[in-house]
């Protein structure tokens, strides 16, 4: 194996003579001890181990995860020995497996099936993701299991032991009624990307909706006598009062999706046919903490890279409740972590926990509010700090403080569009010499939904519609542009992700002029636009142009 990874350069004959004589290397395997020590990767591993015993590697199992027919193997087995069966031929099994050397288990697979194994060499997490994918598709769904409990008896169980670190909601074997719906309610709201679960007593039953993309859908509608039992299972899961449903209690649940960790917030408040619940679901996407990946076009994403690199100064950005404000700060803020800086965020609530940043979290009880929390973060020596939102004066004052001495600062309002952010800071009572010195650029933005690639349809636009919404006609002359269709990949709604539509004032000298002249959100407006600012309305219609979205779904979340 060494010298295998010496000749394909992965490895220097010198790492390997030192390695070779450690006392380890008596006891383990010479490529598990260069990968615990980070030498080499998984992958430059298992490609040796290939190399070296003469057998198939899959460096992407996920691709090519359509050749799965079965999975004969429990999912504890699965993760456990990190194999699983791909396909069955007549005579034989293929099997992905990430340590062939495991003979019991090889063997066990071949007397299960009664039929010859052929192994190929996978990464581990590869085999856990497909296992996870398996899963979502097999086995009873919420619809069956509702459809069970109205055919069922009264005996409802709704305890069982919550795991702290957090229960597999794809391990749902032997479950009581409840608890499996609950679990299922979560499993498919994550297969579905929904950021929401709402449960919504009526006086005839129980509504189960998702936010898909920002929209919410009418999804499941368990019987009226099993209102309380799933509602008191959703209170133990997030270690809630189960007696008290007179007053509003939030809590948390920490889930895993199979490989992945998620965090659910729980809001619980009564109301005069029972209690209702929304449930935030948490799921960190790598993708969208980076900038290229928001939606930002690539001349902003020149002007928000060379604002990154600004010693000192205030990036303020805007927007309604669930435009993805947050997640573009915290996209700005990886975009600048790096050892040498000290980066901490003050939030209401921490929403992702990001690897490098210190982030606290606002607690009104213990009195710690967002002025106070900024106060001790300038104690502590940052570069870059974020201030989850400016609600009141004492926080603005602070976070122009923090700017004037020296340090980069990011946070939120809550203003239709960037000009109106201005006046929002002018409202507070910061004095206009302060804002204009201090503030470096006003964004704004909103989320669309992205058309679904496998069933988006041609169409053309009335003009009249688009003189209607204040769109030049003529962009559209001779341009293909589609419409949304809906198809099973996309739960029949015709779309599928969400991308940021944007519109950004960067604080220049004319700028800076109007802010001190106290000049209104319009005003602003008009003169930033006439100097070249492109709007949200020009975003969006460039990606209604590209194909991927629609006009209806720009103006609908311009509106907002």
């Amino acid at each position: 194996m060494g010298e295998i990874l010496v000749k394909m350069g992965k490895i220097a004959p010198e790492e390997l003579e030192n390695i070779l004589l450690s006392p380890k290397s008596n006891t383990a395997r010479i490529g598990e001890l260069l990968l615990q020590k980070n030498i080499i990767t998984e992958d430059e591993f298992m490609q040796a181990l290939a190399l070296q015993l003469g057998f198939e590697y899959n460096d992407d199992l996920l691709k090519s995860s359509s050749m799965v027919i079965s999975n004969n193997l429990s999912r504890a087995f699965i993760k456990r020995y990190n194999v699983i069966i791909l396909r069955e031929d007549d005579d034989a099994v293929h099997v992905a497996i990430n340590d062939p050397f495991q003979f019991n288990v090889i063997e066990n697979i071949k007397v299960f099936t009664g039929k010859k194994v052929h192994l190929v060499l996978a990464k581990k997490l590869d085999i856990l993701k497909l296992s996870d994918m398996l899963a979502g598709e097999e086995g009873d769904s919420a619809d069956q299991v509702i459809e069970d409990l109205r055919e069922g008896t009264d005996n409802i169980e709704i305890l069982g032991e919550i795991d702290e670190t957090g229960e597999d909601v794809l391990d749902l074997a032997n479950e009581a009624p409840v608890i499996k719906l609950v679990n299922l309610m979560i499993t498919e709201a994550l297969k579905s990307r929904a950021s929401d679960i709402h449960i919504e007593p009526s006086e005839e039953g129980v509504t189960v909706r998702y936010r898909i993309d920002g929209v919410l859908y009418s999804v499941l509608s368990p019987p009226k006598n099993y209102q309380q039992a799933i509602i008191s299972r959703v209170k133990i899961m997030a270690h809630l009062n189960i007696a008290e449903n007179r007053l509003p209690q939030d809590g948390r649940i920490k889930v895993k999706y199979g490989t992945t960790d998620v965090d659910i917030r729980v809001s619980i408040i009564p109301s005069v046919v029972g209690e209702r619940v929304v449930m935030r679901l948490l799921v960190r996407d790598e993708r969208h903490l980076n900038i290229t990946k928001l939606g930002l076009k690539e001349e902003m994403i020149i002007k928000a890279r060379k604002l990154l690199r600004s010693p000192n100064g205030i990036i303020i950005v805007s927007g309604p409740t669930g435009s993805g404000k947050t997640t573009t700060l915290y996209a700005a803020m990886n975009e600048i972590n790096t050892p040498d800086k000290n980066i901490i965020t003050i939030e209401d609530p921490v929403e992702y926990r990001i690897k490098g940043i210190s982030q606290i979290q606002v607690n009104p009880k213990i009195d710690l509010t967002f002025a106070r929390g900024l106060r001790s973060i300038l104690r502590q020596d940052p570069e870059v700090i974020m201030v989850g939102e400016i609600r009141d004066r004492e926080t603005a004052e602070i976070a122009i403080q923090a700017a004037m001495t020296g340090h980069l600062v990011f946070s939120t309002v809550h203003t239709t569009d960037a000009a109106s952010s201005v006046v929002r800071l002018l409202d507070m009572g910061i004095e206009p010499y302060l804002i204009s010195s201090t503030v470096i650029a006003f964004l704004s933005q909103r989320l669309v939904r992205v058309l679904c690639p496998h069933c988006k349809l041609p169409t053309r636009i009335d003009p009249e519609i688009l003189v209607n919404e204040g769109v030049d006609p003529a962009l559209f002359e001779n341009r293909e542009v589609y419409r949304a269709e809906g198809c099973p990949k996309c739960q029949k709604t015709g779309f599928h992700d969400r991308i940021g539509i944007y519109e950004m004032i960067t604080v220049d000298e004319s700028v800076r002029k109007m802010i001190i002249e106290k000049r209104d959100a319009a005003y602003i407006r008009d003169r930033c636009i006439e100097k070249g600012m492109r709007t949200m309305l020009d975003d969006g219609i460039e990606n209604i142009l590209n194909g991927v979205t629609t006009l209806e779904e720009v103006v609908r979340v311009i509106r907002e």
